[in-house]
């Protein structure tokens, strides 16, 4: 039976959070030139930034993110996707771009609402690392962004690749944003993942695997467990309230003991044609996708 009373839908809300599966966290997006949305940021200081070196594979036309295995600044041959990149740097994978993530309250401008406004949602904003200065410089003037509301603006119209964003801190009695418009409750970030919401982990066996066969390979309940296990602490860092900085989740990559089919430089063959497995197959259930959307690079 389709239907359902307000009732039903909060009684399967509460069982939903009460086994842990906390509220879905979803991408901010700006469309268009001039576009503006008002945020409540999840962030207290520079030490809670989150960070990571990601490939983005072309898969059947859509983009999916794969964390890069090669240290920071350093390209020992650790990573089978830079090594593909390399040998190939117009094929289906991407050079490492270094990326943050930005995970705050966010409300968007709607003429239909009785404020004016949508009720505010917790997104991640995908940001080029380099933008974390943009971050650092608020985070001086305005202390804990979590105590204040901010105003960004998009400057660029849709498809443009210089494209900026704008971001300026609202004073608490502004005439037009009130900070109960977003309340400081980040609730909704409790038992968020960031390594299983915007870019997927592999080992060097999987990547390996993957190159070869165009397959990642399914994982067994055990080795999911442990992939669980190993980002506890990013979970544990984001829910609210906020009381230490991030730690990202430290792996030791597995030496590459096999050569990656590479393909022939000029050739877009990279990855064979095989059809993808399902790299969540077998895996505990995730409260969001890994993002495919690619925007391009920046260093």
């Amino acid at each position: 039976m389709s239907q359902f009373s307000y009732a039903q839908y909060q009684n399967v809300v509460a069982q939903a959070q009460a086994n842990g599966e906390g509220t879905k966290v979803g991408y901010f997006k700006l469309k268009d030139d001039g576009d503006i949305a008002i945020a409540r940021i999840n962030v207290s200081s520079t030490d809670e930034l989150m960070f990571a070196s990601v490939h983005t594979l072309n898969v059947g036309g859509k983009w999916l993110k794969v964390s890069c295995l090669n240290p920071l600044g350093a390209n020992n041959g650790s990573c089978g996707l830079c090594s593909a990149h390399a040998a190939n740097p117009k094929g289906a994978v991407s050079k490492a771009a270094k990326k943050l993530f930005i995970p705050m309250m966010v409300s968007y401008r709607d003429p239909n609402a009785a404020t004016g406004y949508t009720t505010p949602i917790p997104v991640i904003w995908d940001r080029p690392a380099a933008f974390s200065r943009e971050l650092a410089n608020k985070l001086m003037i305005a202390g804990d962004l979590r105590n204040t509301l901010v105003l960004i603006t998009r400057n660029g119209k849709a498809g443009d690749m210089q494209t900026t964003y704008s971001m300026d801190i609202l004073p608490a009695d502004h005439p037009v944003f009130k900070p109960d418009m977003i309340p400081a409750d980040f609730s909704g970030f409790n038992n968020f993942n960031i390594a299983r919401h915007s870019y997927w982990e592999k080992s060097a066996e999987e990547i390996n695997a993957y190159l070869t066969t165009g397959q990642f390979p399914e994982r067994t309940n055990t080795q999911a467990a442990n992939t669980v296990a190993s980002v506890a602490t990013t979970a544990a860092a984001y829910a609210a309230p906020q009381t230490g900085g991030y730690v990202a989740p430290t792996t030791t990559a597995a030496p590459v003991t096999s050569t990656p089919t590479i393909a022939t430089p000029g050739v877009n063959t990279a990855i064979p044609s095989a059809p993808v497995a399902d790299p969540n197959a077998n895996m505990a259930p995730t409260t969001a996708t890994p993002a495919r959307n690619f925007n391009g690079f920046s260093f």
